[in-house]
């Protein structure tokens, strides 16, 4: 995809969210079809290479999940944060929700060796917060009417680094509803989150499901100019 169509799709998905805020509620239907058009894109070993270089010393090393709508079909533009604040668009991965998944992410999993970090999450966390996203999205979407409606999600690289994969290798990225949020606020006690697990064998998740992706907006203790891909696709921030 060229960049435009990429400017393109994240408006496309921004005039439908703020359609709906606005009170159009026949759009309910459609950003839920949308955001169940599959259950999850995947990451390979080579994209978080890609990010590795181009995020170098950083400090703050992130990985923002844009959303955007291209031929009727939910896409995901996956971009480094340094990327992103200095306007370089020539890094930008295009994903999309799928159905499938490869026999090597449902068989059974050996135990790792030498394992010494706990996982930021159980697997029964993880399955928990999926859980809720099929079971409580319709009630998420409702409350979104009156609240910050995600344009990103903002993903910690970490996530990505702790897999501990490499090349064609690939880790399973998909949504969660959580309450563990660096801000709280609003009637619904849940947010939508991107859990990302290395295999979904259960052993598996309980050691490698990841905790801290962050729906943006709201835009809490970031820069704004930190996404550009935002600002110069649609113009405005909320």
């Amino acid at each position: 995809m060229t960049t435009e169509n990429i400017f393109e799709a994240i408006r496309k998905w921004k005039n439908l969210i703020d359609s709906y805020k606005n009170g159009n509620d026949k759009n309910r239907g459609e950003i839920l079809n949308y955001l169940n058009q599959g259950t999850h894109f995947s990451v390979s070993g080579e994209d978080i290479e890609q990010w590795r270089q181009n995020l170098g010393t950083d400090e703050n090393k992130k990985i923002h999940a844009y959303v955007g709508i291209h031929e009727e079909k939910l896409k995901f533009f996956l971009i480094d944060s340094k990327c992103d604040k200095d306007a370089n668009f020539n890094y930008i991965l295009t994903k999309k929700l799928s159905l499938e998944f490869t026999e090597a992410k449902i068989e059974s999993s050996n135990e790792r060796e030498g394992e010494v970090t706990p996982p930021p999450i159980t697997s029964e966390s993880a399955i928990n917060r999926n859980f809720r996203w099929n079971m409580f999205g319709s009630a998420w979407l409702q409350a979104m009417e009156t609240e910050d409606f995600f344009q990103l999600i903002s993903i910690p690289f970490s996530d990505y680094e702790r897999m501990g994969i490499t090349g064609g290798e690939s880790c399973v990225c998909f949504f969660g509803l959580t309450d563990n949020l660096e801000r709280k606020g609003g009637d619904f006690p849940y947010h939508i989150e991107i859990i990302t697990v290395k295999s979904l064998a259960i052993n598996h998740m309980s050691e490698t499901a990841e905790n801290y992706s962050t729906p943006r907006p709201p835009f809490t203790f970031d820069s704004l100019n930190d996404y550009q891909l935002l600002k110069q696709s649609t113009g405005v921030f909320v």
